[in-house]
């Protein structure tokens, strides 16, 4: 059995990670600086309750494989390019300040909103 060096949630992470591509320049200010991606849903609670819907509660690395291919699939509509935001690390860093490191998807709505408001603000 090839134990996991990492949390599971990790490898699933990196999987779907090569399939998006940042965009050119931040959402709210125009940066085209230091940019990193926002998923608006997070991946962590996605996994988590798809592992308890699917009764998945048993990881090596073997298993991991498989389940991240069918997690993605599974799980394509919430992990879309709709979903997914390049910001700057600034106002990356400035949302986690507001709603933290890891909030409940629920906030999705309300984390949306403030990045519409944010980027009125900024003149765009």
């Amino acid at each position: 059995m090839n134990q996991l060096k990492r949390l599971p949630v990790k490898y699933i992470r990196d999987f779907i990670k090569k399939d998006y591509k940042l965009r050119d320049e931040c959402y709210v200010c125009g940066s085209k600086n230091t940019l990193e991606l926002h998923h608006l849903l997070s991946v962590s609670e996605l996994f988590n309750n798809w592992c308890v819907k699917n009764k998945v509660n048993n990881f090596d690395l073997d298993k991991i494989k498989s389940y991240r291919v069918k997690f993605s699939q599974d799980c394509s509509e919430q992990l879309s390019h709709e979903n997914l935001y390049t910001l700057c690390s600034f106002h990356h860093k400035h949302l986690h300040s507001i709603y933290g490191q890891t909030y409940s998807n629920h906030l999705a709505p309300k984390i949306k909103n403030w990045l519409d408001i944010q980027r009125v603000k900024n003149g765009r």
